[in-house]
Order: C-alpha cells, then structure tokens, then sequence
C-alpha cells in the first residue's frame, strides 16, 4: 500500500494533469473551428504544443498505471521515477519556451521594443537550459525521494520561469494600458480583456514555476502537482489568448470591432488613421 504521503500529491498532480488536457483539447479544437485562416505558424505553434502535451499526458497516465496499480511495496515506489523526467521538465520547460517565444514575438510586433524583446528570448532560453538540465538529471539519477531535494536546477529553472513570465505580463499589461488612452471606447473595452487575460495567465504560470521547487522543499513529493500540470498551464495560456477573439453571435458580450490575434492589431470601424506600429484603429 502507497502512504498517503506519496499517494497524496501524486493522485492530486495526474488528476490535475488530465483536467488541463481536457481544457486544452476542447481550447484547440474550438482554435481551429474558429479561425481557419490564421497564420500557419500560429497554427503550428497551437499544434506543436497539442502534440507535446498528448505525449506528456499518455506517459503520465503509465506513470499513474505503475505506480497505483503494479507497485505493490514502498520500496518499489520511490525506486520509481518512470517518465517523470519527460513528463515535468522536459515537456514543461519545452513548451514554456515556446510560450515565452510566441509573446516575445507579439511584444516586438506591437512596440518595436528590441530591448524588452530579447530579455524576454534570454529568459526564455535560460529557462529551457535549466529545464533540459533538470531533465538529464531526473533521466539519469532521481527517484522519487530524492527527486526535489538534490536539484538546484529545479530552483533555477522555477526563478528563471517565474521572471521571464512576470516581465511579459507586466510589460503587456503597461503597453496595453498606454494604449488605451489613444483608443475609442469599444477598443478600450477589448484592450482591456486582453490586459486581464495576460495578467492572470501571466501571473499564474508565475505562480505555478514557484511553486514547482518551493513545495518540493515543504511538502513529500508535492512538487508532482504543479510539475505535471505547468506545461498545460502554458499551453492554455497561448490558447485562451488566441481564443479571446472568440464570440458568440448573439451573445451579451458579441464586441462591435474586430480583432485580429496574429499581430494584435485591432479594427475598429469605420477606420481612422493608422499608426506605424502598436494598436491600429
């Protein structure tokens, strides 16, 4: 019999882990339903982290198999770390990467801010070193009772992570918010579900790359619930962000513009005078 100090977090992490996937397939699909004529790298960045994280979630769910059905002894389980190193920081720090990316790319479509641009790129690739760090060393040496404790990478990556998150959302969110004020009122009002969706995705994949090492530290093997769910976290992230364009014809909250997610410009009509780059109107 498991203890509950390993059954515990581990049964909470995959139980988590497949709630996100289901969230993220119904998100891809209504993605592709709806904007069929997205840019094609767009739609290869939403299919490539589909892919990643179909692969996470049929491997994890072996994990939960050899774990909670086949390992009939304590010694037996902490022997175990299966496919935990591709399942929590390979693929994480994998598609937090490509997150990280694809809003550094928006950053420089909309304010030309170089600068902003590459901090961003550097903290994005500096997390995916400690990330691939990790996962050699989880690949090669851990187990289930030493998997956290013995791992500075997993601090680094976390910090690393965190950063990189927390100067998008904060970067955006004061763009957005400069924006605003040159913007008619209908523009505003979609500027402003766009400042609100990059400040929660923003803050809680933040939150979740912390807590991956800090629970680790705290609690036995409670680094398992936000490990195996972050790199859902980060993909729904990118989703919900290309999905905010989505409306309901008919519906309370069917916006009187349009927007277009590819480069973030936004039309309202009838059309004013341009602007060389940022908010278009």
């Amino acid at each position: 019999m498991i203890p509950v100090t390993y059954r515990g977090p581990l049964l909470v992490g995959y139980c988590l882990d497949v709630l996100l996937y289901g969230i993220l397939t119904v998100q891809t699909y209504l993605y592709y339903i709806a904007f069929p004529n997205d840019k094609k790298t767009t739609k290869a960045i939403v299919g490539f982290v589909y892919i990643i994280d179909t692969t996470q979630t049929i491997l994890a769910l072996y994990d939960f198999y050899q774990l909670f059905c086949v390992s009939k002894d304590l010694a037996e389980v902490v022997a175990k770390f299966g496919f935990m190193w591709l399942t929590i920081p390979l693929s994480s720090s994998l598609i937090a990467t490509v997150a990280q990316l694809f809003y550094a790319h928006r950053i420089y479509i909309l304010s030309r801010k170089k600068a902003v641009t590459v901090i961003v790129i550097l903290l994005a690739l500096t997390q995916l070193s400690f990330g691939l760090t990790s996962a050699a060393y989880f690949h090669t040496n851990a187990t289930l009772a030493n998997a956290i404790s013995s791992l500075l990478g997993a601090v680094l990556w976390g910090a690393a992570g965190m950063t990189c998150d927390l100067v998008i959302a904060v970067y955006m969110s004061w763009f957005l918010t400069i924006q605003m004020k040159r913007s008619s009122r209908t523009t505003q009002v979609l500027l402003t579900r766009i400042k609100r969706r990059l400040l929660e995705t923003g803050l809680l994949t933040a939150a979740m790359a912390t807590a991956y090492p800090l629970l680790g530290y705290l609690v036995t093997n409670a680094f398992t619930v936000p490990g195996l769910s972050l790199g859902k976290i980060y993909s729904n992230s990118i989703l919900v962000l290309l999905n905010n364009r989505f409306t309901i014809a008919g519906g309370r909250n069917e916006p009187d513009i349009e927007f277009e997610a590819d480069s973030y410009r936004l039309t309202d009509l009838p059309r004013r005078e341009s602007v060389e780059h940022g908010i278009q109107e």
